[in-house]
């Protein structure tokens, strides 16, 4: 099973920190390469880096993308449509799972879901969301789509007491093995292409069973 060292980081987060941040050199680089479904020829270099402290969990995608699209005007609309980063996650002792889906203009939809399928979720509150935050450089709407090179990121941070009210998790994260994915789509591009880190057997990214290894690397 593939596995992914979130590693502790050496010092306090800053959410929503930007690619040259000094909290990302002590991070792991996973590049998000595996083509999934019939997309287009088109397949951005997108690759993430995940820190965790004793507060909170961050993260960043960073693109080096073309064909740039984010149309979604809110959170919890369809942002799988527009240029989008997506990181799922179920943590250890939770039977269900999170789909932090990303616009490429920070807009999100997350569901806390037991089966995608048999659509078997719950769809989290405003509020939650609002707890979250997302940073990306571009600008709240981005259509037209965008044909040519652009590099985008999107960093976040979802602070432990998320997890702590809505799967009950257990304190301190270090040595602990959640499961995952990370994936990066864009549905309504004209070069709509689905890319994923686990080299999935279905089309579908709603495949817990087939989640990696996430762990939380101890303290040095």
């Amino acid at each position: 099973m593939p596995r992914y060292t979130i590693r502790k980081s050496l010092i306090p987060l800053t959410p929503g920190a930007a690619p040259d941040a000094p909290q990302w050199a002590y991070a792991v680089e996973l590049p998000i390469t595996t083509p999934n479904g019939n997309g287009t020829d088109h397949l951005p270099d997108t690759r993430v880096k995940m820190l965790y402290d004793d507060n909170g969990i961050a993260g960043i995608f960073t693109n080096r993308d073309r064909y740039v699209i984010g149309k979604t005007t809110a959170d919890q609309q369809m942002v799988c449509l527009d240029s989008c980063d997506e990181f799922f996650v179920q943590p250890a002792g939770d039977e269900k799972y999170y789909n932090f889906e990303m616009s490429c203009n920070g807009h999100m939809l997350l569901y806390h879901i037991r089966s995608m399928q048999k659509k078997q979720y719950e769809v989290m509150p405003q509020a939650e969301l609002d707890k979250i935050v997302r940073h990306t450089l571009l600008p709240e709407r981005v259509f037209p789509e965008v044909a040519g090179p652009l590099f985008w990121y999107l960093s976040f941070y979802i602070p432990l007491d998320f997890f702590v009210r809505n799967s009950k998790i257990k304190l301190p994260l270090a040595g602990q093995t959640w499961h995952g994915n990370f994936t990066k789509c864009a549905d309504a591009s004209s070069h709509y292409h689905w890319l994923t880190w686990i080299d999935l057997k279905t089309t579908d990214f709603h495949a817990p069973e087939e989640f990696g290894e996430l762990y939380f690397g101890e303290e040095k």
